[in-house]
């Protein structure tokens, strides 16, 4: 399967669920006992590859309350904790940043200026 191919099917859609990476993630969420703190890159991480950004989109709907049916909120409840949500918004900053700080981005990008603008618009959350 050719890379393009192969990065239609992982993220079809613009939603934050809309690909294999957070259907895995919900999945394991909905077992419970996964440590949400743990999926979120350190603060010095400079690049983030395409299912880090995806996990990080869904994880910031999650925390905005856009939770899928079946997890627990003590599953996700540390996306509220201080010092997770703000790691998880400057993630989710870097995420919707650029493509030279994320792959997500530049696949996102490389599908067209009104598919790029979609999925932003449908990833972006507030986390003030």
């Amino acid at each position: 399967m050719s890379e393009t191919n192969q990065q239609t099917e992982t993220t079809a859609n613009t939603g934050p669920f809309d690909n294999n990476e957070a259907r895995e993630l919900i999945a394991d969420l909905q077992k419970g006992g996964l440590p949400v703190r743990e999926l979120l890159p350190n603060r010095g991480h400079k690049h983030l590859s395409t299912d880090e950004g995806e996990l990080i989109v869904a994880l910031a709907a999650m925390a905005t309350g856009n939770k899928p049916e079946g997890i627990p909120d003590e599953t996700i409840a540390e996306l509220n904790e201080p010092d997770v949500r703000n790691n998880l918004r400057e993630s989710l900053d870097a995420v919707l940043m650029d493509a030279t700080v994320s792959d997500l981005y530049g696949q996102w990008e490389s599908r067209g200026q009104a598919e790029l603008n979609e999925w932003k618009a449908r990833s972006w959350v507030d986390l003030s």
